[in-house]
């Protein structure tokens, strides 16, 4: 019963077999990588970390790479995300279809809001 479950399953599952999982991926040294290697659509920060050495040079590096980030309220909210009591940072690498293009639209959101509107603070 539980071969012929398993292996109907995995016919039907052929096409997506080859295709990286769409999860949230989520630690700096992962984040870094991942950014470094230009990987991910989407880093979100959080607001709260402490010694914020640790999170201070990733919008650095998310403007160098050319890499929407944002900032939000609150390292537990980022930590339920991904199964955990708190995260600093998420990385978003990809989407299903049918969501494109509401990432799409948080991106450029967040780079005018983040990227591009520290470059104008500091031309002034």
């Amino acid at each position: 019963d539980k071969k012929q479950r398993l292996l109907a399953a995995a016919e039907a599952g052929g096409a997506d077999a080859g295709k990286a999982p769409k999860v949230i991926k989520y630690g700096l040294n992962h984040i870094t990588n991942l950014v470094m290697a230009k990987k991910v659509s989407l880093v979100v920060i959080a607001h709260d970390v402490q010694p914020l050495e640790l999170v201070i040079w990733l919008p650095a590096l998310c403007r160098k790479m050319d890499i929407p980030y944002c900032i939000v309220k609150g390292k537990a909210r980022l930590g339920r995300l991904v199964h955990q009591r708190t995260c600093a940072a998420l990385a978003l690498t990809s989407v299903n279809q049918a969501d494109a293009h509401n990432l799409k639209t948080l991106q450029e959101n967040f780079r005018a809001s983040y990227n591009d509107m520290t470059a104008k603070d500091r031309s002034r």
